[in-house]
C-alpha cells in the first residue's frame, strides 16, 4: 500500500459509523474518488476544518488493491470555502457545482480540465463573483469537457457550417441549419450565441465581471439545462434549489 499525495477538492461527505466520514474528493490525476476518514466527526479530530464542502487540500491516501474507497491518511486546507458561504445565493451556487461536478466526473479518471473548472469557478466564487454567472460559465464548460455540449458550428443533421441566427432542434437535440431546422426549432438569440461563445473563450472571472443582461444569461442556463437534462434522464437534485434562492 504506497501513499498517494496530491492535490484535491472536496465534494460531498457522509456520516459513516459513529465517528467517520465517508470523502467523496475529486483530484487532477486520478480522478474522483472515495475515502474514509476515521476520526472524523470526534471533537478533537486531526482533520478539522478541512474536510467541508469545496475546501482545496492537500490529501494523504492508501488504498488496497481492488477497494472502490481509500483510507485518509492526512489532509491539509489549502483554501476553504467558508467564506463565500455567508451569503445564501453563494452557498446553495456552491452547492450545486459540488453535485455537478460529481454527477459527471468519473472514478480512477484523469480529470485535470473539471478539476480545474472547478478549481477556478469556486475562486471567482470567493472573490465575490456574481453567483448565477459563475453558475452558468461552469454548465457551459461542463457540457463541453464531457462532450455533450452540441456544436455551434456545424449543423447537427447535414454538418454544413452554420451562420446566425443559431437554431435549436431539440429533435436533432442540436444545433441546425436553415435548411435542416424542423417546424419547431427554437431562434437563438444573436445575444445568447454570443454569450455562449464568449464563455468558451474567457476566464470565468471576465465572463462573471461582463455586462450580459439577465435575460441573456437565463437563456443560456435555459439551453444549457435542457441539454444535460436530455443526457441524464433527470436534473439536479440541487437545481430547483438554486432556482427558488435565486428569483
Amino acid at each position: 500500500m504506497r501513499p498517494e499525495r496530491t492535490e484535491a477538492i472536496v465534494l460531498h461527505t457522509f456520516p459513516a459509523r459513529e465517528r467517520d466520514k465517508l470523502v467523496v474528493f475529486l483530484t487532477p490525476d486520478h480522478g474522483k474518488r472515495k475515502g474514509f476518514a476515521y476520526g472524523a466527526r470526534s471533537l478533537k479530530s486531526r482533520f478539522g476544518a478541512a474536510l467541508e464542502p469545496l475546501a482545496k487540500i492537500r490529501i494523504v491516501y492508501v488504498e488496497r488493491e481492488a477497494d472502490e474507497v481509500v483510507r485518509i491518511e492526512s489532509v491539509d486546507l489549502v483554501r476553504s470555502l467558508f467564506p463565500a458561504q455567508q451569503t445564501l445565493l453563494t452557498s446553495v451556487a456552491a452547492s450545486y457545482l459540488a453535485e455537478m461536478v460529481d454527477t459527471f466526473a468519473q472514478a480512477d479518471d484523469p480529470s485535470e480540465l473539471i478539476y480545474r473548472l472547478l478549481d477556478r469557478t469556486t475562486e471567482a466564487l470567493l472573490a465575490g463573483a456574481a453567483p448565477l454567472r459563475v453558475v452558468a460559465y461552469a454548465e457551459v464548460w461542463m457540457l463541453r469537457l464531457t462532450g455533450i455540449l452540441p456544436s455551434l458550428r456545424n449543423c447537427g443533421e447535414c454538418h454544413e457550417a452554420l451562420g446566425r441566427p443559431l437554431r435549436f432542434d431539440t429533435r436533432a437535440n442540436g444545433f441546425v441549419c436553415g435548411n435542416c431546422a424542423g417546424r419547431d426549432a427554437e431562434v437563438v438569440p444573436n445575444a445568447v450565441a454570443d454569450a455562449i461563445e464568449a464563455v468558451m473563450r474567457t476566464s470565468v472571472a471576465d465572463f462573471a465581471a461582463a455586462d450580459i443582461p439577465p435575460d441573456v444569461l437565463f437563456e443560456i442556463r435555459a439551453l444549457a439545462g435542457y441539454v444535460r437534462r436530455h443526457f441524464l434522464g433527470h436534473e439536479l437534485k440541487s437545481y430547483e434549489v438554486l432556482a427558488g434562492v435565486s428569483r
